[in-house]
């Protein structure tokens, strides 16, 4: 192999150990260009003419300088000290896009006259906040994505107040951990059990046993046909007809997830269905990135974590998964996946038109953002960038499924909300 091939590794690694060694230079951009600035103005200036004011100003500064020096060297000892003796704790049970809270890796002494110290996450990518909780420091972090993590990279910096002088490092606390998807506000999913739920009659060609007979509750996501208005007007309470029973026998449901760059919602409707037990007494579960099945809960939450490893989907593992399915006796699966699929869209429409098990797709996604208040007449006339972005993925989407075989569906994870036929929604948001 030739040394001009190497060329771009040996350039990532000179970059990194450059980037190392002048995190401990203990000056700061800032620092470095004030006292490069302070020695001509003290030499050919102050010593120059003879200058008393400009001697006493130089001098002053650079005595500072030398201070603030002093001090970030001596808490950055202290600090290597502390992080020899422990290294913190590690975010078992994290929940991705909210806070979890764990003890300060070091302690912050704010008798320490004018250094501030602060870190960040590298790997893996979380907002770290230091608040102060029953009074004691805490580390608030807030996870970036699902995964299980071998390692948490934690890049310090200690500073002064004035920010001339500040020195930069890392440190690798190594430990097991994983992080499971947030499930936002998809606490109740009626559409999916109806899915994994027994047909409304028990046989075409019998008796009709599965009439609308039973009550229940309004949930979200019912149609509003099947509420009793009369029942309303008596008790003031949403009640909705729903079949009794069906006599036939509950499928075997298949589950699987599709990865993509902007993934976590479709995770966490994975999360809901695999921990409200929606799919029935005999399931399994598959992501791409892993390949073969899990039937156990505690697996399966393992292969969704591990599932944040694969950014991009990948049709031939879902379709070598379901034709085991078929073999396997499973008579129905459900396919979740992000309106972004890195390219892959048409490979993926393809590979699951091919299946020969009934399908329904659940597209899911984190809603809008709430729009930003324009000024004045803006307000009226400019629509917000984020929901013009939705709208044309949601339009592509319905273009890329529009004649697939089985029901496609899009949830809200920020919201909970069902919006109900892919097809139907997108015209509305055009």
């Amino acid at each position: 192999m030739s040394p001009c091939s190497n060329a771009p590794a040996v350039t990532k690694r000179l970059l990194k150990w450059s980037w190392t060694a002048l995190g401990w230079f203990p000056l700061s951009p800032l620092g470095l260009v004030c006292f490069g600035a302070s020695i001509p103005v003290m030499r050919y200036l102050a010593l120059g003419s003879q200058d008393l004011v400009l001697q006493s100003l130089c001098s002053g500064f650079l005595v500072v300088l030398a201070l603030v020096v002093v001090l970030v060297c001596l808490r950055t000892l202290t600090l290597l000290r502390q992080l020899r003796q422990g290294g913190g704790a590690l975010p078992h049970g994290a929940e991705a896009e909210r806070p979890y809270w764990l003890p300060s890796p070091v302690p912050l002494w704010s008798w320490f006259p004018f250094v501030q110290v602060s870190w960040r996450w590298l790997e893996p990518g979380a907002e770290v906040r230091i608040v102060r909780r029953d009074g004691f420091d805490q580390e608030e972090i807030v996870m970036a994505r699902r995964g299980h993590y071998g390692s948490v990279v934690r890049e310090f910096q200690v500073s002064d107040l004035l920010g001339l002088s500040r020195i930069r490092f890392q440190r690798i606390q190594r430990g097991d951990f994983r992080v499971i998807p947030g499930v936002g506000q998809l606490h109740q999913q009626p559409l999916l059990v109806r899915w994994s739920s027994g047909e409304d009659v028990s046989d075409p060609r019998g008796n009709p046993d599965g009439d609308r007979v039973d009550l229940r509750q309004y949930s979200r996501g019912d149609s509003p046909r099947t509420i009793l208005w009369k029942v309303f007007a008596r008790t003031r309470r949403l009640m909705v007809r729903v079949p009794e029973r069906a006599l036939a026998p509950r499928p075997k449901v298949c589950a699987y997830l599709m990865t993509g760059p902007r993934d976590e919602a479709a995770a966490a409707v994975c999360r809901v269905l695999l921990e409200g037990d929606m799919l029935g007494p005999e399931w399994r579960f598959g992501s791409d990135g892993t390949s073969g099945h899990d039937h156990h809960k505690v697996a399966a939450m393992e292969r969704l974590c591990r599932s944040a490893d694969s950014r991009v989907p990948q049709p031939s593992q879902v379709s070598a998964y379901l034709r085991q399915a078929e073999q396997d006796g499973y008579s129905q699966g459900i396919v979740v996946l992000p309106l972004d699929l890195a390219g892959q869209d048409v490979a993926v429409r393809d590979a699951l038109r091919a299946s020969r098990v009934p399908l329904q797709l659940c597209l899911a996604i984190d809603g809008q953002p709430a729009p930003v208040a324009e000024a004045g007449w803006k307000k009226w006339l400019v629509r917000p960038q984020a929901a013009q972005q939705l709208g044309e993925h949601l339009r592509q989407a319905a273009a890329l499924w529009r004649g697939f075989p089985g029901q496609v569906v899009l949830i809200d994870r920020r919201n909970g909300a069902i919006l109900g036929d892919l097809q139907v929604f997108a015209r509305r948001s055009a």
